[in-house]
């Protein structure tokens, strides 16, 4: 393995991490599979098999103890993510988090604070980031090219699909859809709007036989004043999966690019005119892990980084506040 080269470990071997992490590796120059856990031996050889990696295991603390793992990719059930990052922090090791990075604001705190004591890399897959323009975008919001964004939607589904496995588990999962795919609406509006969240109101609803939320609507004020809407939803079968910014002099939309793997438009109106393109999310997680090596390398926080990790946590649970207490929540200005 290049010295240029970091060598990943995955701890929980899921859907997402065999067909979109564990491939993004193999597919990136700066990265490669050393070493893979579960807590069953047999599947994680079959993973190992299946995608070139080094070492199969089925205890965490051997992996970590491995110096040819420098990053560790973290996709367990969400109320295990804590202890985890911070195991591999205390063991030396950079950190890519699947969302959210903990089920609690005080877990996700020491996560941010054991990683930064350790001086190791703490990064989380909010993965929408690196959508085709979404890059742009944020840049001509900045700019101020479409004036002072006033009002902002993001709507993300799944197309009928309803939770499944731990994730319908409260103890386990945290939240429902809106730790599965509202999180994603949440951080990339944050990202875009270069702001944060001032103050929330939000309902839920539970199709029936779930412990946890299959439908979020929440609105949103953020400190530089913009409005937003966030539609999450995990019941619907024919979603609308876009993005748009409202500003005083022009308009940003996604058209169904607000999920990964998907084909779209996106149009842009701005001082300059008015332009649409073709647009992409095929490549959002291979971005994800080329930019995390990247800034591992560079010795830098990737974004999104393990503060954009906590603040979504901070923001998910005042709206979970706000769906069992019935009223607009603050958040604190950061």
């Amino acid at each position: 393995m290049d010295a240029q080269t970091l060598g990943w470990g995955i701890v929980g071997l899921g859907r997402i991490a065999g067909g979109e992490i564990a491939p993004a590796i193999a597919a990136s120059a700066s990265s490669t599979l050393v070493s893979v856990v579960s807590r069953d031996q047999g599947r994680a050889e079959a993973f190992a098999r299946d995608h070139g990696a080094a070492s199969a295991l089925d205890d965490y603390a051997k992996m970590l103890a491995d110096p040819a793992v420098g990053a560790v990719y973290i996709a367990t059930p969400n109320a295990l993510h804590a202890e985890q990052v911070i195991a591999a922090a205390r063991a030396g090791k950079h950190v890519l988090c699947d969302k959210p990075l903990a089920v609690s604001v005080a877990d996700a705190q020491r996560c941010v604070a054991e990683c930064r004591s350790a001086g190791v890399r703490l990064g989380i897959t909010f993965q929408t980031r690196q959508h085709d323009g979404m890059a742009e975008a944020a840049a001509l919001v900045r700019d101020g090219a479409v004036g002072r964004v006033v009002a902002a939607e993001a709507q993300m589904g799944t197309g009928g699909r309803l939770p499944a496995g731990w994730r319908t588990d409260p103890a386990l999962a945290g939240l429902g859809t809106l730790n599965n795919v509202g999180v994603h609406a949440l951080d990339i509006l944050r990202y875009l709007l270069g702001s944060e969240v001032a103050e929330v109101a939000a309902m839920a609803d539970s199709e029936p036989g779930f412990a946890v939320d299959t439908t979020a609507l929440v609105l949103l004020r953020f400190w530089n004043g913009t409005l937003a809407q966030v539609n999450a939803n995990q019941a619907a079968r024919y979603p609308r999966d876009d993005i748009v910014l409202y500003g005083s002099e022009g308009r940003v939309l996604w058209r169904n690019l607000s999920r990964p793997g998907r084909d779209g438009t996106l149009t842009f109106i701005t001082r300059d005119g008015e332009r649409e393109v073709r647009a992409a999310s095929h490549q959002a997680y291979q971005r994800t892990i080329e930019g995390f090596a990247d800034a591992v390398a560079s010795g830098r926080d990737p974004s999104p980084s393990g503060e954009d990790g906590l603040r979504s946590v901070e923001l998910t649970g005042a709206i979970a506040d706000s769906i069992r207490e019935h009223r607009v929540v603050p958040l604190a200005a950061h």
